[in-house]
């Protein structure tokens, strides 16, 4: 069912499920994901400037690969979402930019909900939504930031930063990939492309890279939580490698001890002295009962 002309009636649709994604019904409610977090800190950001309003509107667009309609009554941008914020989004900025008359539409499947926007574009607006991606993106920094966030919105995921890190989006066309790389490169990050699927996917593995391209795209909270945790990883990994250290330290120095005591002595008594080392953790024996063989 559409909805149109009734905000309230519209916003109920599109709150059939709560923030971030949840269901407010017990059967739908899951463990929101990092990249939701990031995703619903995005949508809450709506640019000042109307250039920028524009340029994050165009990312969603091209990065959802939405389409342009035609009817008797003009031409409209048809957005097809997974997330009920993005959807909250778009909606804002068509009434920012146009202001454009916007339809909704909320539909529950077995896995997931969707949700479907139609925006009625201004005349002097239509070519903008039909453009190729090399005059698409802007010149303008703050134009190529927002258009950036609205890409990401659109196709865009990022793991948590307590596993590998990755962030990529999964480009609509390959000269997009190209787009959205060279948007990339040019916040100080470095991108990659791969093919998955049948589909150009730009990917960045870079965990200082990720950082960068967050703050870029005006993730704060994403960026603070996302070095906390690379903070916490790098102090383990330290104390797990020194002390790995310390534990092939003491093998070779108890190795070497035994070995200086048992030299001289009768067989029975370099016997008694492995039979001690077999009662020592696997972990401090070490090469010592290789060395007592070939130096006792």
């Amino acid at each position: 069912m559409w909805f149109d002309g009734d905000r309230r009636l519209a916003h109920r649709a599109l709150d059939c499920r709560g923030e971030g994604g949840r269901s407010k019904s017990p059967s739908w409610r899951y463990a929101i994901s990092f990249s939701a977090e990031v995703k619903n800190e995005m949508a809450g950001l709506l640019p000042a400037r109307p250039c920028c309003q524009l340029s994050e509107l165009l990312g969603v667009y091209f990065g959802s690969r939405g389409r342009l309609l035609g009817s008797a009554r003009g031409r409209s941008a048809y957005f097809s979402l997974l997330r009920n914020v993005v959807a909250r989004k778009v909606v804002r900025l068509g009434r920012a930019v146009g202001p454009m008359e916007a339809k909704y539409q909320a539909v529950k499947t077995r896995k997931r909900m969707s949700f479907f926007i139609e925006l009625a574009l201004p005349n002097d607006l239509v070519g903008a939504f039909t453009q190729p991606p090399v005059q698409v993106v802007p010149d303008a920094a703050c134009d190529r930031k927002a258009l950036l966030r609205g890409l990401f919105l659109g196709c865009g995921s990022v793991n948590a930063p307590n596993t590998r890190y990755h962030l990529e989006f999964v480009a609509p066309t390959k000269s997009w990939a190209s787009a959205i790389s060279g948007l990339i490169e040019s916040s100080g990050a470095k991108a990659g492309i791969v093919e998955r699927g049948g589909q150009s996917v730009v990917y960045v593995k870079d965990g200082d890279g990720i950082v960068r391209l967050l703050s870029t795209m005006g993730a704060s909270r994403a960026v603070m939580e996302f070095e906390n945790v690379r903070v916490v990883r790098e102090v383990s990994g330290e104390v797990n490698r020194r002390l790995n250290f310390e534990t092939a330290n003491i093998g070779k120095t108890i190795g070497s001890g035994l070995r200086q005591q048992v030299r001289g002595q009768s067989p029975a008594a370099q016997t008694s002295a492995a039979g001690r080392l077999q009662r020592q953790p696997v972990a401090l024996r070490g090469p010592t009962p290789l060395r007592l063989r070939t130096y006792g």
